[in-house]
Parts: structure tokens; C-alpha cells; sequence
């Protein structure tokens, strides 16, 4: 009797990786561990297996080290270079005249507007990055809602999904949708050109659009942002008491009955982490600091009426009350033309994933964080701990200086204003951006040059004419990407190896052996879009890929169709806030509930895999 890897027709390496594989998936829906730590660790893992257990399938060594080879497969250089386009259109403000035209569009007729801001994103995701399309349009849509436009909570995720459809229409429209072609071609499918499957997404796009735009909207009524504006977001800030402050002396009761009852005291610290007890009687001291909560403007009226500080003050000088101690790091003195105003940390900001300890925010700007806000999230955070928060994109930090500093801020990348004024710098090389762009997008489409190299060749044409400088470069290029790219090729390519992917296919038309090409296509179309909405989509698409292939084979089908299938599939992320990342950004920004991707996300999910399983059967003829 044969074991179980025999029956299976799997060897030792083979069943390894699949466990790998599994283990891998869990990981990224448990969401314990950072994806970029899961990568890493997957990557390191398949290098050692395979150099301790040295693998020579049909008598031919298979070298660990080609595991490594996705730092500089074509189709990682491609998604950095474009990720790099993008962040110029973002440094030069290149999208803003349309940002503008909705905005003016909101004032005069509204309907309209909503429709604009479904189609133009999801027109122009096409060839932008995701992300960029959604930081850009989420302050013009907040600032809309303070002007009596339609509430944010309504606009942002069906704005949101119109950008993840639209990507999903040409090859360079995301990430993955380059994994899936690089792949396919890779595996011997003749190379998909940039529109090949641009009129399949657009007769599929048709009504969820118009369900976007006509019925997920009332689908929201119910939400209410957590960021409407800059008046109503809420901050948790820390007020200092001085010895010339109007409060020190006061009860608590007295505080709140001068402050009219609004302000609300959650935690009161005296000393070096001493927390006294919030009865009424309580009376403060100078020294002591206030742990509250309330949005910008009531922050500001607090700190003029009581006399106290949003930020700490030692007898050395102005200081930051989270700086640490060993650094001595000074506070920027106090101007009379300072102000406050919010920053929302956006992706390629160097903030993301690090502290302001890390970072040394207050030095480098010369600006105070006196409050942070992380949208989604009811706790406190507390202000002693605010230098060690690991910030991530969507956070909202309160800072207060002078106007120029918080400008220059902007044009450096930290993070965007909320405020209806947003720096942008090199605004003169705008054109240049789009130009480039749409240089890059034209040599693709006539086959003249590879994505990858046009790409390549427009970063160097926007270096050159210093559109972009190399700090934008490094702003532009996330390393959880490459990772996550570089791993989830070394996967695909240990199952391809070990027969993994055949013993994957064959289990699938197993599964579905009564069903004829044409169901097996949207059969697969689904359980990628499934699977996508809890796991990595680059990494469902690498493991997808080859899989799709094998199984055209098996089947004696062609092979394309099974590819758009895993291209669409890992593009159908509606259902669950984690299923991508601009998902998480509207997320924080408008206060959703997971039960509210579910809500909107199940019937957009339906409608798109519906319409592009029909579309893509009848395009093949199967």
C-alpha cells in the first residue's frame, strides 16, 4: 500500500510547500503577524528547504536560489517603476484640475457629481495606481460633505470600489494584474497586451457602476463618518497645566462647569505616570496634564481658556511632552501665527509603519503633535505613549505651527492637509507627469517597448527634468510590496516545481468534473475571488496562475481564458476591509463597519462575477 504523499502524487518537497502554502494563507487572514514578516519568512523558508534538502526533479538540480529571482523578475520592476509614476502625479499635483471640476460639479449639480465620481476614478485607475486615486479624492470629498454636499460616509466606498473596478481593466491597472500576465507568459501563454481584456471589464463594469452610483449610496445612509470634517473630527490630546493656568486650584466639577460641561477629562496624570482617581472633588495642580478628547477647534478654545498647553513646557524651555528623554529633543518655540490643522498620513508618507519617536517629526518640521486620531478605533491613546504609536496609513495626527511649516510638511510627503489648502509641489511639472504617463501607457499598447521598460524609461525622463527627486523615489517604492511580490513568485514557482500546482488542478476538476468549461472558467473565477477577499491578492494570483494554466491543460482548453479568470477574480476585494489596502483607507477615513463592506461588497461581488464570467465565456466561445 502506497503512503499518502504516493497517493497523492506528491513527494516530500511537494506536500512541504503545500503546507507551506497553507500555512502562509492562515497567516494572512489571521492578521496577527505584519504581511511584510509573513513574506520574509516564506521566502527565507523555501530557500532553506530546498538548500537542506537539495530537490533534482527528473534528475535535474533545481537551485535554491532561483527563489531570489523576483527582486529583478520583469514583472516587480514594472510595478515599482509604475508605482513611481504615480507618485509624481501625487508630488505635482497632476490630478487636482480634476478634483476641482467634481467639486465645482457638487455645487451645481450634485447627481451629476456622484456619477463623476464614480466613472472618472474608475477611468483613470486604469493606468494610476489605486491608492494615489483614492488619498487624492478622500479630503475633496470630506471638505464636499462640510459644504453641504452628500456625506462622506455615502460616497466613499462605492468611490472606492469604482477605482478597484477600473483597475482591474488593463494590464498595468494593478499589481497583480502584472503577477498574472508576467506569470502566464512565464509558463509559455503568449504575452496579454494592455487592452486585450479592456472591453470584457467595461460590459461587465456597466451595471455595478450604476449600482454604485444609484443604490449603494442609500445602502450607507446609516453611516456616520468619523471623519466628516475638519470641525467635527475628534482627536485625543493632552492638555498641560502651568502654574499660571486658569485651572490650576480648580476642582474637577469646577473645570468642567468653566469649560460649560463640554470638555471631558478621561484621564488625569500628576507626576511620572501617576493616575489619579476622576471624582469631582479631585483638584489639580500645576504639572498635572490632562488626558481629553474633542476635535481641533474645541482643542484650541480649551488650551486659550484655561491658560494650559497642548503641549508640555519644562523649565528648560519649550519641550514635547512624548520626547524622549535621552534625545533632549526640543520643541519648536511657540509663534503667533501658528495653527492647527490636520494631517492625514498617505501611502509612501515615511511615517507609515514607523513612530514619532523613529522619526523625529518635531526636529525635522518643526511642528508639535498634539493629537492623534485613528479612524475605526474607539480607545484612547494615551499621550505618554503617542511617541511609540506605530502610525499607519489613514492616522490623523493634529499638529500645531506656524502655516509655512505645515506646507512644507506636505511637499515633502509626510501626509495631506484636510484642510481645504493642500501644497503641492512642482506644480509646473504637471503636465510633464500626464505626459510621461501617457507616453509610457502608448509605447506598452503598440507593443513597441515592455511595460517594464517604458516604465523604467519614464522615471528617467521625470529624474531628468527633476519632476521627481530620489526621496520621492524612495517614498513611492513600498517594501511590503516588494516582498509580498517577490514571495508570492517564489511560491508560485515552488509549486510549479514540485507538481503542486498539478495536484491543485486536478483536485479542482475533480471537484468539479459535471460541469463544462465554460462553469469550471467562472467556478474558478469565484474561489479566486473568495479567496482574494482574505488573503494577499499578488498571493492568491502567483498561486492562482499556474494552477489556472494546468488545469486549461488537463482540461485540453485554452489556457487564457483560465488566466483573466484569476486576473478578475483576484480583483473582486469588495467583500471585507482587508481584501485591499485603499479598502482599510476609506475604512478609517469614513468610520464603516465590516458588516458594511458585506452589505455593499456581496451584491457589487455577484454582479461583477456574474457579468464577467458571461462576457468571458461568450469572448472564448466556451
Amino acid at each position: 500500500m502506497h503512503d499518502t504523499m504516493n497517493l497523492a502524487g506528491l513527494d516530500f518537497h511537494g506536500v512541504t510547500v503545500l503546507g507551506l502554502m497553507v500555512t502562509v494563507f492562515g497567516l494572512y487572514i489571521w492578521d496577527r503577524f505584519a504581511i511584510t514578516s509573513v513574506s520574509f519568512a516564506l521566502l527565507a523558508a523555501l530557500v532553506l528547504l530546498f538548500s537542506a534538502f537539495p530537490y533534482a526533479p527528473g534528475g535535474v538540480s533545481f537551485d535554491p536560489f532561483a527563489f531570489f529571482a523576483g527582486f529583478g523578475h520583469p514583472a516587480l520592476v514594472a510595478i515599482c517603476a509604475l508605482m513611481i509614476l504615480g507618485q509624481a502625479l501625487v508630488v505635482t499635483g497632476a490630478l487636482a484640475p480634476v478634483t476641482h471640476r467634481l467639486s465645482g460639479l457638487f455645487e451645481n449639480h450634485p447627481r451629476l457629481a456622484l456619477a463623476g465620481v464614480i466613472v472618472a476614478p474608475a477611468l483613470a485607475s486604469g493606468f494610476v495606481n489605486d491608492t494615489p486615486i483614492v488619498v487624492m479624492l478622500i479630503p475633496l470629498i470630506m471638505s464636499l460633505a462640510q459644504r453641504g454636499g452628500p456625506a462622506a460616509g455615502q460616497v466613499l466606498m462605492p468611490m472606492n470600489f469604482a477605482v478597484l473596478i477600473g483597475g482591474m481593466a488593463t494590464t498595468i491597472g494593478t499589481s497583480t494584474n502584472l503577477i498574472v500576465v508576467s506569470l502566464a507568459a512565464d509558463l509559455g501563454l503568449r504575452r496579454i497586451a494592455m487592452f486585450d481584456f479592456y472591453g470584457i471589464v467595461a460590459l461587465a463594469a456597466l451595471p455595478a457602476l450604476a449600482y454604485l452610483a444609484l443604490v449603494a449610496p442609500r445602502l450607507l445612509r446609516h453611516v456616520r463618518p468619523a471623519l466628516p470634517d475638519r470641525e467635527q473630527a475628534v482627536f485625543d490630546a493632552e492638555l498641560r497645566i502651568s502654574e499660571e493656568s486658569a485651572a490650576a486650584g480648580l476642582s474637577l466639577a469646577e473645570l468642567r462647569e468653566l469649560t460649560h460641561h463640554d470638555m471631558e477629562v478621561r484621564r488625569i496624570m500628576r507626576g511620572e505616570g501617576l493616575e489619579l482617581t476622576r471624582l469631582p472633588s479631585a483638584t489639580l495642580k500645576p504639572g498635572d496634564r490632562l488626558q481629553i478628547r474633542g476635535n481641533a477647534a474645541r482643542l484650541k478654545e480649551w488650551e486659550v481658556q484655561l491658560g494650559a498647553s497642548l503641549h508640555g513646557v519644562g523649565d528648560s524651555g519649550p519641550r514635547l511632552a512624548w520626547s524622549p528623554k535621552e534625545d533632549e529633543e526640543q520643541e519648536p518655540e511657540p509663534a503667533a501665527d501658528e495653527i492647527l490643522d490636520q494631517l492625514i498620513v498617505t501611502q509612501g508618507s515615511y511615517l507609515a509603519g514607523r513612530t514619532l519617536r523613529d522619526t523625529r517629526f518635531a526636529l525635522v518640521y518643526g511642528l508639535i503633535v498634539v493629537g492623534i486620531r485613528r479612524p475605526g478605533r474607539s480607545q484612547l491613546v494615551q499621550r505618554a505613549k503617542l511617541s511609540d504609536t506605530r502610525l499607519a496609513v489613514g492616522d490623523v495626527l493634529l499638529v500645531q505651527g506656524p502655516r509655512e511649516r505645515i506646507l512644507d510638511a506636505q511637499m515633502h510627503g509626510v501626509g495631506l492637509s484636510l484642510n481645504s489648502e493642500t501644497a503641492i509641489p512642482r506644480r509646473r511639472h504637471a503636465t510633464l507627469a500626464i505626459v510621461t504617463l501617457a507616453g509610457v501607457v502608448l509605447l506598452s499598447a503598440l507593443k513597441l517597448l515592455p511595460i517594464g521598460l517604458a516604465a523604467v524609461l519614464g522615471v528617467g525622463v521625470l529624474v531628468a527634468a527633476r519632476c521627481l527627486r530620489w526621496n520621492d523615489i524612495t517614498q513611492a517604492l513600498s517594501i511590503k510590496v516588494i516582498l509580498l511580490v517577490v514571495s508570492s513568485l517564489a511560491l508560485g514557482l515552488a509549486l510549479t516545481v514540485t507538481g503542486g500546482t498539478r495536484f491543485l488542478a486536478g483536485l479542482l476538476i475533480e471537484a468539479a468534473a459535471m460541469l463544462d468549461t465554460g462553469w469550471f472558467v467562472a467556478l474558478l473565477m469565484l474561489m479566486m475571488g473568495v479567496l482574494t477577499n482574505f488573503v494577499s491578492n499578488n498571493a492568491a494570483a502567483a498561486v492562482g496562475t499556474p494552477i489556472a494554466i494546468e488545469a486549461a491543460r488537463l482540461l485540453g482548453a485554452p489556457a487564457e481564458p483560465f488566466v483573466l479568470a484569476v486576473l478578475f477574480g483576484c480583483n473582486l476585494c469588495y467583500l471585507t476591509p482587508m481584501g485591499y489596502q485603499t479598502n482599510l483607507l476609506v475604512m478609517n477615513s469614513a468610520g464603516y463597519r465590516f458588516g458594511d463592506f458585506a452589505r455593499v461588497g456581496a451584491p457589487l461581488f455577484l454582479i461583477m462575477w456574474a457579468g464577467l464570467s458571461l462576457v468571458l465565456v461568450r469572448a472564448y466561445g466556451l
